[in-house]
């Protein structure tokens, strides 16, 4: 594995260097039969044989191929643009999918405009306002099978993703379109992928399928063009490719519109089913882990999944998730040709070369991955996370070629596979069925791989437990929630305080804004025949303004500061945007994270002597509370068992009914008994302006705090008892 101290380089063209060297195979056919019995072990073997440089025959077709970490590093550097090209290999393809600038094929300032836009079409964010429509097109489909049925894995799961993806795209079922869309999908992955020769597009029935998937979609552009966005309307993929702009305020061209919506058949019916697929094929083997993932899916169905931060909780299932694109790669690396000659670590690539990047070996090092030959879950989740180290895990390709709908993807198969493992009792049939691969050109499981539908499952056959995960469990498994970018995107949010009835945001103003309420209430409104109508009343923890950042429109709704006003935490268009597109949070991410960073700044102000570092440290194991307006916190005479710390609101002290304090935001209460033994020596109730909201620690907790800052950092509990004599 190459470090960014000994990078490796690449050269203009030198006569004298040699070409990579060929790997082994037969006469004529070369590495033909490894390429189609499995495409990941060839380039795995290849790799430690060969090295990250390497030639390979299979077909009829010849590739260079610089792969594992080799390549990561070929690609951070910008080699791939100065030296290769991706316009030969995909422009038949655009054509395919309409007269438009097809991504794959584009480079330079070209790429990155359509990836910016496309990251915001394909994200997570609006995909997340479409889970219960994802559970609902696989819940329809699984309770249709009967008891005793035996459905062809492969058939059904490309069936449903394309559901999935309808329903999100279009905002309705394409139930009838299915075999013309995945037709066109088949061709241009075989063709595009150089498997079938380009004549392939010339087929009747072929052209006849695209022909009509085109027209659809013309249609549903026009339609949406005549009908513009209703008032409240959830945004689809296709609204989103229509309203969105760039940096300049251009927007995409119809035919870009069509292009891309048609695209993303290709991600659902192709890339999604394979990982279904390999997913359900490895629960099926570890009877163990199959049970765990169910009991996580019956708890999370049993609190409600209705968005994107629902679907994190399933911690294990998305570990498992992980762990099988790590250990069955669907994208075995990105075509390009050669541009000119050049030289990558002495290896000599010519001019015209289908050259492939591939990231297939980095999955396989021993440096992150223990044993990397074993499929564990396990290593993907925290504290191990494995597939966050290192900068080794690429499922869906390299820094500004990774795929951008990866969000969305990862949101649908974790709601298909949830969904079927929550109604229904399957097993592999055979029973004995181990794994065989199809490549075309893309490995999945055989069409040997069935499942039998034992039975329907009841509310009698789910878990009643619930296993709701813990809140820094799931932070953990937020993308980049730990990197700087993402950090210093939050810290640039601006607290900001509204009076009782003062806007906030007005409808028909242009967005600029995204919201999360830290304290008080909001009251949303929309104008109807020239009258305000009451749509919402927002709290503690729930946010606005995400929609017209996301479909780029007007205001949809007027929002207001509630009777006792609002305190909000404010993040601007870009900070929003880049935080979607680039690090591919949802809005529920984000008011999590930001709600933690609030938390961490009222602990630090709370206990200046904690330091920062033990603060973050601590901060998991305080709970957040709210309190409504009046409520008892602690009520003197009980024991003493909690510490807390005020985060929002207001908070009055009293002893034997006489008034005592005031508290604000950033004060503690509760360590007077903790630190005595003695019971509480006042009432702490919330203002008549409340609510207020509370972080608890434990006992323990409490002590162990004390425990770490004394010493030289200061004693803590000294502090403390020295507050509470001047009381």
């Amino acid at each position: 594995m190459s470090t960014t101290a000994d990078r490796p380089e690449a050269a203009p063209a030198d006569a004298e260097a040699p070409l990579a060297p060929l790997a082994k195979g037969l006469p004529i056919l070369g590495s033909t039969f490894g390429f189609l019995r499995d495409t990941t072990a060839l380039l795995l073997r290849s790799y430690r044989e060969l090295g990250p440089v390497y030639r390979l025959r299979a077909l009829w077709l010849k590739y260079t191929v610089i792969a594992g970490f080799e390549a990561r590093d070929f690609i951070r550097q910008g080699l791939d643009d100065q030296y290769l090209s991706r316009e030969e290999v995909f422009r038949d393809v655009g054509v395919q999918l309409g007269a438009a600038d097809f991504v794959l094929g584009q480079s330079g300032e070209k790429h990155v405009r359509f990836r910016k836009l496309l990251s915001v079409a394909y994200s997570r964010e609006v995909g997340s306002r479409w889970v219960p429509e994802f559970i609902g097109a696989v819940r329809e489909r699984a309770r249709a099978w009967t008891p005793g049925t035996i459905v062809g894995v492969m058939d059904e799961v490309s069936s449903m993703a394309f559901e999935q993806y309808c329903r999100a795209m279009c905002g309705r079922s394409l139930r009838a379109h299915y075999r013309d869309c995945l037709r066109v999908t088949d061709y241009n992955m075989n063709v595009g992928g150089r498997v079938w020769p380009f004549f392939m597009y010339k087929m009747p029935w072929y052209r006849a399928s695209r022909l009509r998937v085109l027209d659809l979609l013309w249609g549903m552009v026009r339609e949406r063009k005549a009908a513009g966005r209703r008032p409240g309307e959830r945004g689809t993929i296709l609204g989103t490719l229509m309203a969105i702009r760039d940096g300049k305020g251009e927007p995409l061209t119809d035919d870009e519109v069509v292009c891309y919506s048609m695209y993303g058949f290709a991600g659902s019916c192709s890339y999604m089913s394979r990982v279904i697929g390999f997913l359900l094929y490895e629960l099926l083997q570890r009877p163990e882990l199959l049970a765990q993932v169910t009991a996580e899916v019956d708890a999370a169905f049993a609190e409600g999944i209705e968005n994107a931060a629902d679907v994190r909780r399933l911690t294990l299932l998305q570990a498992v998730y992980h762990e099988t694109l790590r250990f069955h790669p669907v994208s075995q690396g990105m075509p390009h040709v050669a541009a000119r000659d050049f030289v990558y670590l002495g290896k000599r690539v010519q001019k015209g070369d289908v050259t492939v990047l591939s990231q297939v070996p980095m999955s396989f090092s021993k440096c992150p991955f223990h044993q990397p030959e074993k499929f564990e879950p396990e290593r993907c989740l925290a504290p191990r996370s494995e597939h966050r180290q290192e900068n080794a895990f690429h499922p869906f390709g390299i820094g500004h070629r990774t795929c951008t709908a990866t969000g969305l993807v990862e949101l649908m198969t974790l709601t298909m596979v949830a969904t079927l493992l929550h109604e229904l009792r399957f097993t592999a049939s055979p029973a004995d069925y181990q794994l065989r691969l199809k490549v075309k050109p893309l490995p999945a499981p055989d069409d040997a791989f069935k499942l039998r539908i034992e039975a329907h499952r009841t509310d009698a056959d789910r878990a009643t437990a619930p296993r709701a995960a813990d809140e820094e469990e799931v932070l953990a498994t937020f993308p980049g929630h730990d990197e700087p970018a993402v950090a210093e995107a939050l810290q640039r949010a601006a607290q900001r305080t509204f009076a009782s009835g003062e806007v906030i945001i007005r409808e028909g103003e242009a967005a600029e804004a995204f919201y999360i309420i830290v304290g008080g209430s909001a009251e949303v409104t929309r104008a109807v025949n020239g009258a305000p109508q009451t749509l919402a009343q927002l709290g503690e923890g729930q946010f606005f303004g995400e929609i017209g950042l996301l479909q780029n429109i007007p205001r949809t709704a007027t929002v207001t500061a509630g009777p006792e006003g609002v305190e909000v935490l404010e993040l601007g268009r870009a900070d929003f945007l880049d935080l979607v597109t680039q690090s591919d949070l949802v809005s529920q991410d984000m008011a999590r994270l930001l709600q933690k960073r609030m938390a961490l700044q009222r602990l630090v102000e709370a206990l200046p002597r904690l330091g920062a570092a033990d603060a973050e440290r601590l901060l998991p194991e305080f709970r957040p509370r709210t309190f409504p307006a009046g409520a008892v916190i602690v009520r003197e005479g009980d024991v003493a068992e909690h510490f807390y710390i005020l985060v929002d609101g207001e908070a009055l002290v009293t002893r034997s009914s006489q008034g005592v304090a005031v508290l604000k935001p950033g004060e503690y209460f509760g360590e007077a008994g903790l630190l005595s033994g003695a019971p509480r020596n006042a009432t702490v109730t919330v203002a008549p302006s409340g609510p207020a909201t509370v972080l608890v620690a434990e006992k323990s907790v409490f002590q162990r705090m004390i425990q770490t800052t004394g010493g030289e950092r200061g004693n803590l509990a000294q502090a403390m008892l020295h507050r509470l004599g001047e009381r």
